[in-house]
């Protein structure tokens, strides 16, 4: 209603993965929360169709399963070369995941904080953030004002709130990648998950995510002597050559910035009552960019942090503490692997050994 006021602990700007992390966590320590989601229905963003074995975790323990959003099971993953001549399968129980839709998945995880007890306003622009010395007062573009204790900045790597609260987010970094997605509509009995590696000294590495009716290629690349467009065009070319691609439609191409270990290159993650989480934070893994555990992690510290502050004498002090804490639990995931995997490429695809390294630095964040 128009002129309307509401007031709540966590005032939470966007309603992705990391939003909705953010809101449970803080559901979880008796904190009320409201989710703002500029959209009738959340925005997915660059995501590469899949999560990997932490995410599915967070999403089970928060009431989501496969069979709900409609997500393809898959073990294990298939490396393969630039080319797509060399190829190896790594079989491990670690290695699951699922193959989501993004949207469906988005608009699930969106619906489960509302089955929380969570306040979710869809179809609101913020207007205006006010960030005082007692709370922080929100205008939304229906005429609602928000007055919340602190704010968590989950609106997408361009974040418009972040610059509300002076903060510089993600993708207004120098030097990040480039992310491109280039969508097929087909049917397909391909299965799981493929990881396309490249040698040489900027980092090129893209994922082929199978569903029952579409497959999805994410290239992420730092290579600058082509445009991105041209790169994921020849991309697809040698995998249509190598039989891995049959012959599909045009597909539906998205592109922006890469994320990937922006987290890490931040200054700060943290305002006047504000903090910065998921993308817009730069939540994403430096070796595949993976958007999905690290942005669900990072909401969910923030409102651990939150919760905490509310309760400290000096609520901003405690606030400061989120970069740590998210620094000592997130930091190994987020960078890159130790390694330089040009060196191991001659060896990976004949070395048993060395692809499961490689495979499990991909899927679950480790060093190879």
């Amino acid at each position: 209603m128009p002129g309307a006021s509401q007031e709540c602990d966590l005032l939470i700007v966007g309603g992705g993965p990391a939003g909705v992390a953010a809101a449970h966590a803080a559901r979880e320590r008796d904190c009320s929360a409201i989710i703002i989601e500029r959209g009738a229905q959340p925005e997915p963003g660059l995501c590469g169709g899949w999560l990997g074995p932490a995410a599915v975790r967070f999403c089970m323990d928060h009431g989501l399963t496969a069979r709900r959003i409609g997500a393809r099971e898959f073990a294990g993953v298939h490396l393969m070369s630039w080319d797509f001549k060399h190829q190896v399968d790594v079989d491990d129980p670690e290695l699951t995941g699922w193959i989501v839709d993004p949207p469906t998945f988005a608009e699930h995880w969106l619906a489960s904080a509302a089955a929380a007890g969570v306040d979710v306003i869809r179809s609101a622009e913020l207007v205006s953030l006010q960030l005082g010395e007692s709370d922080a007062l929100a205008e939304l573009s229906t005429g609602v004002t928000i007055c919340g204790q602190i704010v968590a900045i989950a609106d997408g790597a361009a974040s418009r709130t972040a610059q509300h609260a002076n903060l510089l987010p993600a993708a207004r970094q120098q030097n990040h990648g480039h992310c491109m997605v280039a969508t097929f509509h087909t049917a397909s009995e391909r299965k799981g998950l493929d990881v396309v590696l490249a040698g040489g000294r900027k980092q090129r590495l893209a994922t082929l995510a199978w569903s029952p009716d579409q497959v999805r290629v994410t290239l992420l690349t730092r290579e600058q002597d082509a445009p991105p467009e041209e790169q994921m065009r020849s991309l697809i070319a040698a995998a249509h050559a190598a039989g891995v691609l049959g012959d599909l439609a045009e597909p539906t191409l998205a592109q922006g910035p890469s994320l990937a270990g922006a987290a890490l290159e931040l200054d700060s993650h943290v305002g006047k009552r504000c903090l910065l989480i998921g993308a817009a934070g730069g939540f994403n893994a430096a070796f595949n960019n993976e958007g999905g555990f690290p942005a669900l992690r990072s909401g969910q510290l923030a409102a651990e942090t939150v919760a905490r502050a509310l309760a400290a004498p000096v609520l901003q002090d405690e606030l400061t503490t989120f970069g740590p804490a998210w620094r000592a639990d997130l930091a190994d995931y987020l960078r890159m692997p130790n390694t330089d995997l040009g060196l191991l490429m001659p060896m990976l695809f004949n070395n048993p050994q060395m692809s499961r390294r490689v495979a499990h630095a991909f899927l679950l964040g480790r060093s190879i």
